[in-house]
């Protein structure tokens, strides 16, 4: 049975600045309103994940409780330190198979570059060429049988969501 993985990069998120430290980084307006586009989309399309992981970085945590509570989620999000910035394509792609069950629909909220190297990676692909704009969300499907390639569905940003 064909499993989906959701991978959204975190809405936009205040400027970097010395005052507040990159993990506490909070959504702006902007971001508040990329991630309840996203969810509408999702929704539109009937694109419902069984659960959602995100980094424990502020900005996806903010992120994917907007998409939890747009998308009317009764499952927790579940906080992940291996999707935080610095994560290695290698480990969240073992960890994420290891955490989706067969048939299962999975939204991960992350970062850039990580995503997109993970990316990569599950596609088996070796040049870094994969980039994700703030919101963005891209679908990847494939099958527990390890002899069956992961197929990248789509890949959309948030501002062509309507």
């Amino acid at each position: 049975m064909k499993s989906v993985l959701y991978l959204m990069r975190h809405a936009t998120a205040d400027v970097r600045s010395g005052l507040v430290d990159d993990m506490d980084r909070c959504l702006n307006e902007k971001g508040r309103l990329q991630a309840r586009r996203v969810a509408a989309f999702m929704q539109k399309h009937q694109l419902i994940p069984d659960k959602i992981l995100c980094s424990p970085y502020a900005r996806a945590v903010q992120t994917a409780a907007l998409m939890r509570k747009d998308l009317e989620l009764t499952e927790a999000v579940a906080e992940q330190d291996w999707l935080a910035p610095g994560a290695s394509a290698t480990h969240m792609a073992e960890q994420l198979k290891a955490q989706l069950a067969d048939g299962q629909a999975l939204l991960v909220v992350g970062h850039e570059p990580e995503l997109a190297m993970l990316i990569q990676q599950l596609l088996g692909l070796s040049a870094a060429f994969v980039e994700l704009k703030k919101a963005s969300l891209s679908c990847l499907e494939f099958d527990h049988d390890p002899g069956l390639p992961v197929r990248l569905a789509w890949s959309i940003p948030a501002r062509l969501m309507g």
